[in-house]
């Protein structure tokens, strides 16, 4: 199902992580349900997530689904304390090497903006590097547990105990999981 189908949902904290969510993953990482199945999915998302100025700069789409995978695989790694594939990095240094100089623009009271000539991959390529450089984001980053999802969120709960992407979705089933086994073995004693 494309973005242009599903409201798209943007839970991962981190332009990086809901990018990488464009997809819905096995728990192991395999690929369950692409939903950028168009250019005009790849630009809608870009629209969604601030990042107009570079839907239109952003490559062949299956050029771009493979970048999103490798982005995916390389976090998934920093997370399980392991090293990345190198052709899982490959991409994400290709995408950081061709960065102009002034890829990161001051802001004046709003931080840093990055330069709208940057093309998708470098975008992101900014912001995975960016999260996976900070140690104390990479430990936050979790994958939900939830059936056929597998997305990755950056966990900014006080206490640290958010479970999944997203509870309207994922812990609403598991919890209707729940009372359905628990309803139904009542009913059988």
């Amino acid at each position: 199902m494309s973005l242009r189908e599903r409201p798209i949902r943007h839970i991962g904290g981190r332009t990086c992580l809901d990018f990488v969510n464009t997809a819905n993953w096995s728990p192991d990482g395999v690929l369950i349900e692409e939903r950028l199945g168009s250019d005009a999915d790849v630009a809608v998302w870009c629209r969604d997530a601030g990042l107009e100025d570079v839907a239109g700069q952003h490559g062949r789409l299956d050029g771009i689904v493979a970048f999103r995978n490798a982005v995916r695989r390389v976090i998934v790694a920093a997370l399980d304390n392991s090293a990345p594939a190198d052709s899982d990095v490959a991409p994400l240094n290709n995408a950081l090497r061709s960065l102009p100089p002034r890829a990161m623009l001051p802001v004046a009271g709003k931080g840093i903006a990055l330069d709208p000539s940057l093309t998708l991959d470098q975008a992101i390529a900014v912001s995975a590097m960016a999260l996976l450089n900070r140690r104390s984001e990479i430990e936050r980053v979790k994958i939900c547990p939830g059936g056929d999802c597998a997305w990755l969120f950056l966990d900014e709960s006080k206490n640290r105990r958010r479970t999944w992407c997203s509870m309207e979705t994922c812990g609403n089933r598991a919890k209707a999981k729940r009372h359905y086994r628990r309803k139904t073995a009542a009913s059988t004693d």
